[in-house]
C-alpha cells in the first residue's frame, strides 16, 4: 500500500465511476483497476460493490474513505508548511541606515515574528543611503531629508525641530535660546550619518552664519562624546537627543532652540519604485509604520519644554 494508490482510491471513491476517475488521473483505466483490486487484497476487505457496470462504496469503503481524506489532507498540509518553511528560510530583509542603532530597535519588534528571516544591515552615510537603493543592494533605506534620486518612493516616518545640542557647562548654556550667530566661531561637531553636513551648508548659504566644522563624525556615540566633554556643540534632531537623555539622565547634555527657523529634521523611508516586496519585506514595512507611531507616543512622556520664539 502506498500514497499513490490512496489517492487513486480517494478519486474512484468521490466519482464512483472508473473511467471519469483514470481521465482526471491521467492512468489508463486497466492500471487504475489494477491499483485498486491490489488495495482490495491488502486490506482483506471489498471497498467498492460492482454492479452492472457500476461501482458504489460498501459500508467498509466509505468508513475508510473518511480515514483516508484525514491522512491525505494532512498530507497536503504537511506538503505546504514544508514548502512555506523553505521559502521563508531564503527570503531576507536588506537596510541601509543613517541611524546605527535604529534597525537594531525595530528588530525587536521583527524577528520574534519572523524567525526565519535573515536580515542585513548597511551604516552608511546619509548621502549614500539612495546608492543602495538603487544598485538593489538593499530593499529599504532610511534617510533624513527627501532624496532627489529619482525612482525611489519616500515616505516621511518622522519629523521634528532641530536644536543645538551642547554640554551642560557649555558657555553658551546659560542662554534661554542661541542664534546662529551665537555659533559663529564655535566648534560644530557634523555627524555625517545624518545631514548635517548638507544643513550647515545651506544655512551658510542663506544667512550670515559662518563656520567650519571642527570634528566630523559618522557615529551617534562618538558625536555625544565629543559634545559632552565640551569639545564642540551640534545641531541635531530634538527627538535624538530626547532619546539620549531618556537612556541615560546622567548625560552631560542639554539642548536649545534656535531663535532662527531653520528646516526641521525629516526621516523618511525609501525603497526602489516598482520593486516587488517579499512578504518578510512587507511585514517588515508595517512595523516600521507601527514603530514611529508608538515612539511619537512615548517621546510625549519625556519631552522638554522650549521657550517660545
Amino acid at each position: 500500500m502506498d500514497i499513490l494508490q490512496l489517492q487513486y482510491f480517494q478519486t474512484v471513491a468521490q466519482l464512483e465511476n472508473m473511467t471519469r476517475a483514470a481521465e482526471i488521473l491521467y492512468v489508463a483505466q486497466p492500471n487504475l483497476s489494477i491499483s485498486i483490486k491490489r488495495l482490495e487484497e491488502d486490506l482483506g476487505v471489498s471497498l467498492f460493490d460492482r454492479r452492472r457496470g457500476k461501482i458504489k462504496l460498501t459500508s467498509t469503503g466509505k468508513l475508510f474513505l473518511a480515514y483516508v481524506n484525514d491522512i491525505l489532507g494532512q498530507l497536503d498540509e504537511a506538503i505546504l508548511q514544508a514548502r512555506e518553511s523553505g521559502r521563508r528560510s531564503n527570503e531576507r530583509v536588506r537596510v541601509a541606515s543613517v541611524i546605527v542603532d535604529l534597525v537594531g530597535d525595530l528588530l525587536d519588534d521583527f524577528l520574534p515574528k519572523n524567525p526565519d528571516v535573515s536580515f542585513r544591515q548597511f551604516n552608511c552615510r546619509n548621502s549614500d543611503v539612495p546608492g543602495k537603493i538603487m544598485n538593489s543592494e538593499a530593499d529599504f533605506g532610511f534617510v533624513f531629508g527627501i532624496p532627489s534620486v529619482q525612482g525611489l518612493e519616500h515616505m516621511e516616518i518622522d519629523r521634528c525641530e532641530r536644536v543645538v545640542m551642547l554640554a551642560k557647562d557649555h558657555p553658551l548654556a546659560e542662554k534661554q535660546m542661541v542664534s546662529l550667530k551665537d555659533l559663529v566661531n564655535q566648534r560644530i561637531v557634523c555627524n555625517l550619518s545624518r545631514d548635517d553636513e548638507e544643513l550647515l551648508s545651506s544655512l551658510s548659504h542663506g544667512s550670515r552664519f559662518r563656520t567650519e566644522i571642527f570634528y566630523e563624525c559618522d557615529d551617534n556615540r562618538v558625536e555625544v562624546g565629543m559634545v559632552a566633554r565640551g569639545g564642540g556643540v551640534a545641531i541635531a534632531p530634538l527627538s535624538h537627543y530626547l532619546k539620549l537623555i531618556h537612556g541615560d539622565p546622567a548625560l552631560n547634555l542639554t539642548c536649545l532652540r534656535l531663535q532662527e527657523e531653520v528646516p526641521p529634521a525629516c526621516l523618511g523611508m525609501i525603497r526602489k519604485t516598482g520593486i516587488h516586496l517579499s512578504r518578510a519585506a512587507l511585514q517588515f514595512y508595517e512595523i516600521v509604520t507601527r514603530f514611529f507611531e508608538h515612539e511619537a507616543e512615548i517621546a510625549k512622556s519625556y519631552s522638554v519644554t522650549l521657550p517660545p520664539r
